[in-house]
């Protein structure tokens, strides 16, 4: 008898469904519920729990019930029954080779000045807080002021590199 006749559960059970089963059948066979009844009885709940148990060793742990599942596949059909074929095409993604050519504009790699200047509004920003915070500590107003316009700076530099960025793209797409 398989462990999924004795859980009752067929072999393409969820582990779910499994372990309902077992629960189901451990509250119904436990010999603990048959303290009462005559020994013969008792016994028999004794074996009937302890193939339950078996049978959950097996299918309660997923390794071990694909173990088991490998040992007792049955045979597979002959390969040219197979439904298989290497060299069909259907279902594929497209191949990218096969694919138009997206036009570009070959660029250089950007210069040191484009560089400083993508770099320049996040550490004008950061000075700008320093500066700031010095500002505050110290209570100097022209430190203030020039926190202030340093960040001016930082903000005008964090919406005109974006712009620059998209006019450079358009470009590309002309």
């Amino acid at each position: 008898m398989t462990p999924y006749e004795v859980l009752g559960v067929a072999p393409e059970a969820t582990a779910e469904e499994i372990r309902r089963a077992y629960l189901a059948l451990a509250r119904r066979h436990h010999p603990d519920f048959y303290t009462a009844a005559a020994p013969g009885e008792r016994a028999q709940a004794e074996r009937r729990m302890q193939a339950v148990n078996e049978a959950w060793a097996v299918l309660g742990e997923p390794s071990r019930r694909r173990a088991h599942d490998d040992r007792h596949r049955p045979a597979e059909p002959p390969e040219e029954a197979s439904a298989f074929r290497p060299d069909d095409p259907g279902g594929d993604e497209p191949d990218p080779r096969d694919q138009p050519d997206v036009p570009y504009r070959a660029q250089p790699p950007p210069s040191v000045a484009r560089r400083v200047a993508t770099i320049a509004p996040v550490a004008l920003f950061a000075v700008a807080v320093g500066v700031g915070a010095l500002g505050l500590v110290l209570v100097s107003a022209p430190m203030l002021a020039l926190s202030v316009g340093l960040f001016v700076f930082a903000a005008l530099g964090f919406l005109v590199l974006p712009l620059l960025a998209l006019s450079s793209a358009m470009k590309d797409e002309g």
